[in-house]
């Protein structure tokens, strides 16, 4: 499951818990693919939250051929505990060419500023 904490032209946030679901990705493929075209230079905001994986497996695979590999995501926030960076980092290197940073759950802050550079909104809470 998943929730979109912002969605802009070239910024996108999300907050995913639990798996991500065959229905999930159904709907995330294609905010990432607006987010990856939608502007020059791409971000994602990736926080975990009690973030177990995704049902079934093959799902990244199928992203990894459905985003058009025209455009990338020039960073990658990555939120969690160091079990959620571990389950998620060898993923989210095979998909994208980013500069990818894994940062602590106390951290958002600091991973919320690296990925807008300042430019946004502060981060929701909820």
């Amino acid at each position: 499951m998943f929730k979109v904490l912002l969605n802009q032209p070239g910024r996108l946030a999300l907050r995913v818990a639990d798996f991500i679901t065959a229905d999930d990705y159904y709907d995330l493929r294609p905010l990432l693919d607006t987010t990856l075209h939608s502007a020059g230079e791409a971000r994602l905001y990736w926080e975990m939250e009690y973030f177990r994986g995704w049902q079934p497996d093959e799902l990244w695979r199928d992203l990894q051929f459905d985003l058009t590999v025209t455009a990338d995501f020039a960073r990658i926030a990555l939120v969690g505990t160091p079990e959620n960076a571990a389950l998620i980092t060898p993923v989210m290197q095979a998909i994208f060419r980013a500069e990818l940073r894994s940062f602590a759950l106390d951290q958002k802050e600091v991973a919320w500023q690296w990925f807008g550079d300042d430019e946004l909104p502060p981060l929701p809470t909820k």
